[in-house]
């Protein structure tokens, strides 16, 4: 039995590096209020709540706030759907069929999560180069979708391995052919896993910032990262206020996508704990 003592100190721990993890955001909030021309320093209090800073960042024509995150929409929405929908059919065929190389093929699928990304993006680039597609929106869909299938194969594959066999059968028995038992039968089943996984990806897409700057040099293709970075090395480094409301604009679609598809995984999985 857990001492209340203990119970204490690790919510004690837990407050600590809960206010560890939320200071950066919150200072960062606190100084994109400020004035452009106000003097800030650290978890800077407005004087005066202003989004004047946000104006600024939004309207830089050089930086192209707006046009880059309408690109790293497009990118997340196409790279997040196809490598779900992908992901679902190899994780079915993987989980619950046995065929012909499948013992070779899923250890290939995994050694993706095991060869560093960064190794894989010059060659990239000089292949894509090959085929005239930089400076393009394939030259990061491709590489995402891609990037996103080892771990999306081996996140379905671990809950069709786990699905009950009874359902599957009684599935067969009832007529259905296997396309119709994934998306009548399991599907309807698996939101928890699939959100959480498109939650996952998204992050992800949406952060990557090293293939960004490798693929995109066109401003008008440019992804959020790789504004972002522009932004502060190039635009306002120097004015802390333009360039914190910068880095909320663009954590702000993250922070929105998070929210509800982490509210529809918990409510899926406290659907799922009545139910049982």
């Amino acid at each position: 039995m857990i001492s209340r003592r203990s119970n204490t100190m690790s919510y004690v721990v837990l407050l600590l590096f809960a206010a560890f993890a939320i200071y950066p955001f919150i200072s960062t909030t606190l100084v994109a209020f400020n004035p452009p021309d106000a003097s800030v320093s650290g978890l800077a209090w407005p004087s005066q709540w202003s989004l004047d800073s946000f104006i600024s960042a939004w309207n830089n024509p050089d930086a192209g706030i707006g046009r880059s995150l309408l690109n790293s929409i497009l990118l997340s929405g196409v790279v997040v759907s196809v490598s779900v929908f992908f992901s679902i059919l190899t994780g079915y065929a993987f989980g619950t069929m046995k065929f012909r190389g499948s013992s070779l093929l899923f250890p290939l699928f995994v050694l993706g999560l095991i060869v560093p990304y960064e190794a894989t993006v010059i060659p990239l680039y000089y292949q894509f180069r090959s085929f005239d597609l930089i400076d393009t929106y394939w030259s990061m869909m491709l590489p995402c979708i891609g990037g996103s299938m080892a771990f999306g194969t081996y996140w379905m594959t671990s809950f069709f391995k786990s699905f009950p066999r009874e359902l599957l059968e009684a599935a067969r028995t009832d007529g259905s052919n296997r396309w119709q038992t994934l998306w009548r039968v399991i599907v309807p089943t698996a939101s928890s896993p699939i959100f959480a996984l498109a939650t996952i990806l998204f992050i992800w897409t949406w952060n990557n910032l090293l293939l960004a700057v490798v693929m995109i040099s066109q401003p008008e293709l440019r992804m959020v990262p790789a504004a972002l970075n522009f932004f502060v090395g190039l635009q306002y480094g120097s004015n802390y206020q333009i360039t914190c409301a910068a880095a909320i604009m663009v954590a702000l679609p993250v922070m929105i996508v998070y929210y509800l598809l982490q509210r529809r995984y918990g409510a899926d999985v406290l659907a799922g704990s009545l139910k049982g």
